[in-house]
Formats: structure tokens, C-alpha cells, sequence
């Protein structure tokens, strides 16, 4: 019986260490110097840093402009990021990033009702959104994390009742 729950433990543990892995090999949870390491080696810059992100460019890859890492509760791990692409007459190039997205998350995503949007639900507490800008130019891929919402939330609340 104890080997028994000893496994169960054991895999509730790896469950948990698993996070979810997106664009660039990112992961929720994970080390954020780790990530920085690794998106040099795959020939990112950086370009700006603040206490809670650090931004990056790679002109080897096609239309993105820019790619933002950041760690909302300063913990030294990656809460969020987000892909920004331009894709003014490249529609085959957003058309390729869902796909590509749609192959990294194993599933398809939902439209968001009358618009360009479309949106993955991951695993709890996770989501990913791909945004158009109004005029279809910016192709946003955004890695969201629904604490880190409600803690904005939370925050703006505590303000506005001031």
C-alpha cells in the first residue's frame, strides 16, 4: 500500500513540475535566467529590461517585432509572455503562427465571437489568446495567466476604492 501512494505522490509531483510549454520553448514556472539563457542561444536580444520583464528581438525570424518575457510577482520565474508580430500583407504568415500554435498546444483554438481573435484554453490557470490589431497590421500572441489577472485586478480594486 505505501508503494502505492509513494508512486501516486510521485507522479502528482511531476504533474505538477510539468508546465505548460509554448512559443519559444517558454514554459509558466520557468527559471526566468534559465530563459534568458536560452532564448540567446536561439539568437535572441535583448533590448530592454525593468523589474518585472525583459524584452528581446530575433531579426531571424520572420515579422516578430518583439518578444516580452515578464515576471509579474518578481519571483525570479516566467508568469507570462507575450509575441508580437507584424503581419501587414503577410497573411500566410499568421496563418502559419495558428497553425504552428495549434501543433505546440495539441488542440484547436476557439474564435472569439466576430472578430480575428482566437483563444486556447491550457491547463488551469493558463490561457493563450492571438489577437489582430483593428487594421489586421499586429499579430499579438499572448501567454496569459488568469492569477496574474486577478491579482491586477485585485490591485486596481484596492486603488479605485481609495
Amino acid at each position: 500500500m505505501k508503494r502505492y501512494i509513494l508512486l501516486a505522490m510521485l507522479c502528482l509531483g511531476m504533474a505538477f513540475l510539468m508546465a505548460e510549454t509554448g512559443l519559444f520553448d517558454l514554459s509558466y514556472g520557468q527559471n526566468m535566467a534559465e530563459a534568458h539563457k536560452a532564448l540567446l542561444a536561439k539568437g535572441f536580444q535583448e533590448t530592454q529590461r525593468n523589474a518585472k520583464s525583459v524584452s528581446y528581438i530575433n531579426s531571424k525570424i520572420p515579422g516578430l517585432n518583439t518578444l516580452e518575457v515578464m515576471d509579474y510577482f518578481q519571483n525570479g520565474t516566467v508568469s507570462e509572455w507575450t509575441a508580437r508580430y507584424d503581419v501587414k500583407d503577410k497573411a500566410k504568415l499568421a496563418q502559419e503562427l495558428i497553425s504552428d500554435l495549434t501543433a505546440i498546444h495539441g488542440k484547436e483554438s476557439t474564435q472569439i465571437y466576430l472578430t480575428h481573435n482566437r483563444w486556447w484554453k491550457l491547463a488551469n490557470p493558463y490561457a493563450l489568446q492571438v489577437r489582430f490589431s483593428d487594421d489586421l497590421s499586429i499579430l499579438t500572441i499572448e501567454y496569459q495567466n488568469d492569477t496574474v489577472a486577478q491579482d491586477k485586478v485585485a490591485n486596481l480594486k484596492g486603488w479605485l476604492d481609495w
